[in-house]
């Protein structure tokens, strides 16, 4: 045991906490780099290794879109123009595909951009790229066709026996009038038929606004989402017989969708990254009731400097228990997602400090799969992943560590009195990962050995200096806690933490003892 004088001072090393965000860096620097809270301690966020490689894709250079088809029993994907029914064997105990089947069942019209994948109980898949509509049908011939439209397809959703479009440069006429931006419903279980009748277009009716999407509520029966940009309106099915839906006249959500392609839904909760014609980008939540916006001041000073926040994309996932929505801000180059069990949100990137990569994600058979618009390869996505697999640039498969980083609060006095900063220390599990041979980016084989980078910030996180890094104990060797001594004198204190391993890191919160 250490016995120190009544001059030293305990701080909290508070290395368990998220990305939060302050209006100013001088409110607040936290940051925290692919992990999350559980618990009481910091735990790596997901990675990622090729499932299905884009060799048997066709060699497509742009993933478009991926959904879990119940009807079929297989994964579609979309890669480039090409349309493809995927079935992966993945073992969860080895993080291996056992085996994959890939067969080509048709070719889009456009090569890049978003699409949107659903299916109704015929079985028929519709597709959408956001001008044109596809069904495919293996009971028609062909069993893959565009369907004429008259209007241009976007978002596609299904609710109660009928596909949803989200509807532009409309040609319907309704009530006497050509509809603008309207939403279409086809026939009940018939994607192959969008009659343009007043039963079957929809409008916007709280405010003059396009139509964004159109999304149905998880758990709320026979409730769905009408999203414009400037506004969000609550519908019904009643069954009526002039027009199936009736929208809910007693609220709506003053907020539109910026871009259909961050919208997502599961559980209870619909998010989007959400906009009004009074309102910078935020991210909202609605279960069906008021909305909540799961961002705060300091996000949105961040949404207000971005470039372009329409070039984004979000997806929600279940994984270890608990919820998160996943945001790409591409043209900006920030990816952050919001863990819905803490309330908290955090970083992610890739191996070079750019978005994480995942752009949609599909559940099939107990294991997430996202395509990612970098390249035409199909990915496993797990927390049990603990390293990036990918494709460099020379075409070689590469193994890389997850950058995991944590940059802690402030440590500091309301007095700003100087302070020597004797010691650090805190608990960290250790003699899990072995020090083994790994493949490098470069394809060549080099030692892994677990480590722990320390940077020391005396100007209250604008700068960091130099790093000390300390090797964690080999396999079996679980000495759990890790210290540094004799950092030097400051009187706004912060600390970075690097942790590099191709094993899992699990970290808990520690004490900084301060000589005043």
């Amino acid at each position: 045991m250490i016995t120190r004088g009544p001059n030293f001072q305990q701080y909290l090393l508070n290395i368990v906490g998220s990305s939060s965000f302050g209006r100013y860096p001088k409110i607040s620097i936290e940051k925290t780099y692919n992990m999350f809270q559980s618990d009481t301690a910091l735990v790596p966020y997901s990675g990622y290794k090729i499932a299905v490689s884009s060799s048997k894709l066709l060699d497509a250079s742009e993933g478009r879109g991926i959904f879990a088809s119940v009807k079929f029993g297989r994964l579609v994907v979309v890669q480039g123009s090409d349309v493809f029914l995927v079935n992966i064997d993945y073992s969860q105990s080895t993080d291996e595909v056992v085996s994959s089947q890939v067969i080509k069942i048709g070719s889009l019209q456009s090569q890049t951009g978003v699409v949107y994948i659903s299916e109704n109980n015929k079985p028929q898949i519709g597709i959408s790229d956001g001008t044109n509509f596809y069904l495919y049908d293996p009971t028609l011939t062909p069993s893959f066709k565009v369907i004429p439209l008259d209007f241009r397809a976007g978002y596609l959703t299904f609710h109660n026996s009928r596909f949803i479009l989200a509807a532009s440069n409309d040609t319907a006429v309704v009530g006497g009038a050509v509809v603008q931006n309207s939403w279409r419903l086809s026939r009940a279980n018939n994607g192959a038929e969008w009659p343009s009748t007043a039963r079957r277009v929809g409008l916007l009716q709280t405010k003059a606004d396009n139509v964004q999407a159109v999304v149905r509520l998880p758990s709320k029966g026979n409730m769905i989402l009408v999203m414009g940009t400037n506004v969000t309106e609550p519908w019904f099915d009643v069954g009526g017989q002039l027009f199936p839906y009736q929208r809910n006249a007693q609220m709506n959500i003053d907020y539109g969708c910026l871009n259909p392609a961050t919208v997502a839904y599961m559980d209870e909760f619909v998010v989007w990254l959400a906009i009004n014609e009074s309102s910078g980008p935020v991210i909202m939540a609605s279960s069906g009731g008021d909305p909540k916006k799961i961002t705060n001041d300091g996000i949105d000073y961040l949404f207000s400097t971005l470039e372009n926040p329409q070039d984004a994309q979000g997806f929600l996932y279940r994984q270890d228990g608990h919820l998160f929505y996943h945001i790409n801000f591409y043209s900006d180059n920030i990816s952050l997602f919001y863990d819905f069990n803490t309330d908290k949100i955090y970083n992610a990137c890739d191996v070079n400090m750019n978005y994480f990569i995942a752009g949609q994600v599909a559940f099939f058979r107990n294991q997430y799969y996202f395509i990612t618009r970098n390249n035409g390869n199909i990915f496993a996505l797990d927390t049990t992943i603990t390293s990036y697999e990918d494709v460099s640039n020379n075409g070689t498969v590469s193994i890389n560590q997850i950058p995991r980083i944590r940059i802690c609060s402030n440590i500091r006095q309301i007095s700003q009195e100087y302070s020597i900063i004797n010691d650090i220390g805190f608990t960290i599990e250790s003699g899990e990962t072995p020090y083994h041979q790994q493949e490098g980016q470069e394809s060549n084989l080099e030692l892994a050995v677990p480590r722990v980078d320390l940077s020391l910030s005396i100007d209250g996180g604008a700068t960091f200096g130099q790093s000390w890094g300390q090797t964690l104990p080999s396999i079996g060797k679980r000495k759990n806690k890790l210290a540094y001594w004799g950092l030097g004198v400051a009187n706004d204190a912060v600390m970075q933490f690097r942790f590099w391993s191709f094993g899992r890191i699990v970290v808990l919160d520690g004490e900084c003892n301060c000589r005043m």
